[in-house]
């Protein structure tokens, strides 16, 4: 699991539509429903019931939906500690 799964994950939830998740996440559909799905074997749960129409979260989407944006928050946070407290000029040379 990385932050790519949660932060899919959680664009699907708020969006309720894979096809929309996708468009926000300037990506190709079938990579969001990929990306869902490695998720979800990762989990052993489905998080999504779906319909040709229609996407609801599962009680694991629902159990879970708050730590996945727990970890994306603490993750931003990280890396704007880390721009903050450390200017350009001193980032390591590659």
């Amino acid at each position: 699991m990385d932050l790519r799964h949660l932060r899919t994950f959680v664009a699907v939830a708020e969006e309720r539509s894979f096809s929309r998740a996708a468009t926000r996440l300037r990506v190709a559909q079938s990579a969001v429903s990929r990306t869902v799905q490695v998720l979800e074997r990762d989990l052993g749960r489905p998080l999504f019931e779906r319909s040709r129409h229609h996407v609801e979260l599962t009680k694991t989407g629902h159990a879970t939906l708050d730590s996945a944006r727990a970890a994306i928050a603490a993750a931003d946070a990280v890396r704007a500690a880390a721009r903050h407290t450390c200017p350009a000029e001193c980032a390591p040379t590659p």
